[in-house]
């Protein structure tokens, strides 16, 4: 079809910058030749034909990681998966190519001509022979190939690449998607995106003057950006000489700091088309010279910048519809305009420019020389004087299915015979009998004729999700046997099954199952602490009267470490472990280490929110308890928690130890309880976060805990494969699996005993260690101590007090205080609010930190010193007892004003990660000074700080 139009001409009208409504009066344009539109489209180990590494890509978006394997029926692959005990054969439509890694630096092949046949495809070689009928070649590694003389669309001399620097594009090697995701795809070795705002750029090392010859191809209206001589940055690109898509009329524009410019190409015709040209590109002096691949000139187009840059890549944008990036090849450009050729005549150029029309009569090998024209009229030009024959316009394509791309360039497209220990054969159109091609040196195996693979029949279909495959597909029957689990896999466009390996690690995935939240999204408030701290209170939260809802559905579960959910009823907790009533087994017990949740209510009659932050300070460990850490987290009904140890628990009271004191509630006051294993707690970070300067003691860290290793849950290796069904319903069983027949899976669980589930009744069935994986990120398994932080040595020195902190530098500093309300130690209340117009110090502290101990004295002693002008002093306790403070205080003869932040709430609000931690607030409200850590000398730092808020000259310097 005819893509584009334009009027001849020598030099093409210019249009000037944003103008582009003005084309649309562009003379009426005469026909520009295109190329055709696109359609719209264990056993004994055997030798692997491919080289570790090797990746195979399917049709229908699978693929699998692994080995090509010698096949015998034509028109098969036949692929070794890494994960898979057998080999698999699928049909080539289903393929859409097979991938071989690539060596660090691409060889370039020495040959003296490189020949560019129908079909696309390219041979590097010699010619041995040309007639009227055919042409021999000599192809290193392949040997002597007879072809049809209509076969070549033309040949140039190669000189070992030397004018050639790019020819591709072999796929998405080579280039970098710059849009966010992974927006374009590979199909027929080509890139090819229908996604608006796609981009790839590749840098193909464009000389200062070269020559771009491509082909762009779309099924719908084309709306793209190629631009040429671009760098890393999107500027670079804006600079470049840009094709792009106006309206209906493709133009070559480019835009400078000091100039602009633009012509029209040609006119776009409406729906599915191409474009094919050549562009002579000199960067140097800012010009662009476009031509049709009949040699006609379509653009001349100069707009030089200020201080011309070499830029090497390429940029391709997709701004709406679809575009495929077919063929691209770079050249190096002696800077001189290519004379007007007559592009549908055989003709030969000469590497003094000349170009000799006439028709190629044949090589004289005996001279070496091409024989133009017969008769009177023959002439003789020498090999040596040749740059490039064009013999005829090439024959039809004809029916190829599969191309091998080598990775010096070569291609060979046709019908596969059959893939061997170290060849394939391929029948190639135009090449007379089948081509023994070497697996060596391949990049790719493209299938040229892909097309979607028809769903699974019978059986539950699903994608199977290894670390190294994906496939959809099916489980089919088997049974466990040596070397092999009893999960068989049949991928879509598989003539066969293999067998899982043992120990593999992954997922089959049938629906994709929502994220689990035992807890609605509502937040209930909890009742304020009363007299006695956080214990007392969350006694008399208990004392309310239970909420009482519909269940919704929802159902009291037992969560297991490995990440089961058994819809049970917990008839008692003792030393031992979980007793339980359950409708799935006449199980009835499960030891403690494998028990992570119980839930007593059903979740919907308890619908607390616990936050991020929240949880992070229920989770942290304080230093005075690693020794006697809590085992442990109880949330009441009205949505209070605390820590302990739960010592056992009957049908109506749940047995406590809190604070190595016994506690007995009513079991019906409670909604949940989870298990703190000690094995699962994250260990302290090394650094805490702001940086802590001198003598600062880290407070608990924030941030969710990480997964727990996956040998906290997993069982100790066992024979047959371990899976985890993940039922639509909610419930998570975790068996080994003996077998598989029609769609149920039969084994046996540790906690349940011997089970059987239905495919159809499942969203995923986890494997192996992929149990563990998915387990790390549910809910419950998030609840793990986290130690607070041991004290930071304290820094400074007697010479120099004061190095390297002013308490300006915290992003707080400058900004209003953050304000708040405490409980101070006499029971009185506290707010930053009600004492504006003073200054306050602010000292957060806790009595296991050895810095803040050390800290404190110089900070109540400077602090007094300028009680007169209106300072005033608050030390902001984190997460103690007052029995505990007070004993501390009395010891050090200390007697700052306390405020009790139980919580850790306030020291979130000013980001006191590491302590201690002293805040001046100004007579405005805002954080004037802030100060981590301390120091012998803190004192010194902290009097300049306070001279500086309230007002007061510094003091003079002391005389040494």
């Amino acid at each position: 079809m005819t893509a584009m139009s334009r009027t001849p001409s020598t030099r093409p009208r210019r249009i000037r910058p944003r103008a582009r409504v003005l084309l649309a009066a562009i003379a009426s344009l005469a026909a520009l030749p295109m190329g055709p539109a696109v359609a719209a489209d264990g056993p004994a180990p055997r030798a692997s034909a491919s080289p570790p590494g090797s990746t195979l890509h399917l049709s229908n978006g699978g693929f699998a990681r692994g080995e090509l394997r010698p096949s015998g029926p034509p028109a098969t692959i036949r692929w070794q998966a890494a994960a898979l005990v057998d080999p698999l054969d699928f049909d080539l439509p289903s393929v859409n190519a097979v991938h071989f890694p690539a060596p660090e630096k691409l060889p370039r092949p020495d040959a003296e001509y490189c020949f560019e046949l129908a079909g696309g495809d390219v041979l590097f070689g010699g010619l041995a022979a040309l007639d009227g009928g055919e042409a021999v070649l000599d192809v290193p590694r392949v040997g002597r190939l007879r072809v049809r003389r209509s076969a070549i669309a033309r040949m140039y001399r190669w000189k070992s690449g030397g004018d050639l620097v790019y020819l591709g594009p072999n796929g998405l090697d080579g280039w970098k998607q710059t849009a966010q995701g992974k927006t374009w795809k590979e199909e027929q070795g080509q890139p090819v995106t229908d996604q608006e705002g796609a981009a790839i750029r590749g840098d193909l090392q464009l000389p200062a003057r070269s020559s771009v010859e491509f082909e762009l191809s779309w099924k719908t209206k084309p709306d793209f950006i190629l631009a040429l001589g671009v760098g890393d940055d999107e500027k670079s690109v804006q600079r470049a000489f840009r094709f792009e898509v106006w309206e209906r009329d493709l133009i070559i524009q480019r835009e400078t700091e000091q100039e602009a410019d633009v012509a029209s190409v040609g006119e776009i015709a409406p729906g599915q088309g191409r474009v094919h040209l050549t562009a002579y590109l000199d960067q140097e002096k800012g010009r662009i010279l476009v031509f049709s691949p009949d040699g006609k000139q379509l653009a001349d187009l100069k707009v030089a910048g200020a201080q011309p840059q070499v830029l090497g890549a390429v940029s391709l944008v997709n701004k709406r519809g679809d575009v495929r990036l077919e063929r691209i090849r770079v050249g190096r450009w002696n800077g001189e305009p290519p004379k007007p050729v007559e592009g549908d005549r055989s003709r030969i150029h000469q590497v003094d420019g000349s170009i000799l029309y006439g028709q190629v009569a044949r090589l004289d090998a005996a001279s070496r020389s091409f024989v133009v024209g017969a008769g009177k009229d023959e002439s003789r030009i020498p090999e040596g004087k040749i740059a490039a024959v064009f013999l005829s316009r090439p024959e039809g394509a004809g029916d190829r299915k599969l191309a091998a791309v080598y990775q010096d360039g070569g291609r060979f497209s046709g019908e596969l015979d059959a893939i061997e220990a170290s060849t394939l054969r391929l029948r190639v159109p135009g090449i007379e009998g089948a081509v023994t091609l070497p697996l060596a040196g391949l990049r790719s195996l493209v299938s040229l004729q892909p097309r979607a693979v028809p769903a699974s029949v019978g059986g539950v279909a699903g994608i199977l999700e290894l670390d190294d495959l994906r496939l959809p597909g099916r489980l089919v029957d088997g049974k466990e046997r040596p070397g092999a689990s009893c999960l068989a896999w049949r991928p879509q466009g598989s003539a066969g099954a293999s067998a899982l390996r043992p120990g593999v690690a992954g997922r089959i995935v049938y629906r994709e199952a929502p994220a689990q939240r035992p807890a609605t999204a509502r937040t209930a408030p909890a009742p304020p602490p009363g007299p006695g701290g956080v214990v007392a209170g969350f006694l008399n939260a208990l004392g309310g009267t239970p909420q009482s809802s519909s269940s919704g559905g929802k159902r009291k579960s037992l969560y297991l470490r490995s990440g089961d959910v058994i819809p049970s009823e917990v008839t008692s907790i003792d030393e031992n472990g979980v007793r339980f009533k359950t409708s799935m087994s006449a199980s009835t017990f499960v030891p403690n280490e494998k028990v992570k949740a119980v839930e007593l209510a059903i979740p919907g009659d308890f619908p607390i929110k616990v936050t991020k932050s929240k949880r992070e300070r229920l989770l942290t460990l304080p230093r005075m308890q690693k020794e006697n850490p809590p085992t442990h987290l109880i949330r009441s009904r009205n949505g209070d928690f605390i820590r302990g140890r739960v010592v056992g628990m009957d049908s109506k009271v749940l047995h406590l130890e809190l604070r190595l004191e016994p506690r007995d509630i009513p079991r019906d006051r409670i909604g949940l309880i989870v298990w703190l294993h000690p094995e699962d707690a994250r260990p302290k970070p090394e650094d805490a976060k702001p940086k802590a300067d001198a003598g600062a003691n880290p407070a608990p860290a924030a941030g969710p805990p990480p997964p727990a290793p996956a040998s906290a849950a997993a069982p100790p290796s066992t024979a047959g494969t371990r899976v985890q069904a993940v039922c639509n319903d909610g419930i998570r069983l975790t068996f080994v699996a003996e077998s598989f027949a029609g769609t149920a899976i039969a084994g046996k669980s540790g906690v349940l005993g011997p089970c059987n589930v239905d495919l159809k009744e499942v969203d995923e069935l986890l494997i192996g260690g992929g149990i563990e994986k998915a387990a790390a990120s549910l809910a419950y398994q998030q609840y793990r101590l986290v130690d607070a932080v041991e004290p930071k040595a304290s820094q400074g020195t007697a010479s120099d007090p004061s190095a390297g902190a002013t308490g300006t530098e915290g992003s707080l500093v400058g900004k209003p205080a953050p304000d708040f309300e405490l409980a101070l130690l006499d029971g009185t209340k506290f707010s930053p609010a009600q004492h504006r117009g003073s200054v306050l110090v602010l000292d957060f502290w806790a009595t296991w930190c050895g810095p803040c101990i050390q800290a404190m004295p110089q900070v109540e002693k400077v602090a007094d010193e300028f009680k007169d002008r209106g300072v005033k002093l608050v030390a902001v306790n984190l997460q103690e007892e007052p029995k505990q403070i007070k004993a501390l205080l009395e010891r050090q003869k200390l007697h700052p004003a306390v405020a009790l932040d139980r919580d850790g709430a306030v020291a979130e609000k000013y980001a006191a990660n590491a302590i201690p931690q002293t805040v001046i607030i100004d007579r405005e409200g805002k954080v004037a000074r802030l100060f981590i850590g301390g120091g012998p000398h803190f004192d010194v730092m902290l009097r300049e700080a306070l001279r500086s808020v309230v007002g007061e000259a510094p003091a003079a310097p002391v005389s040494k």
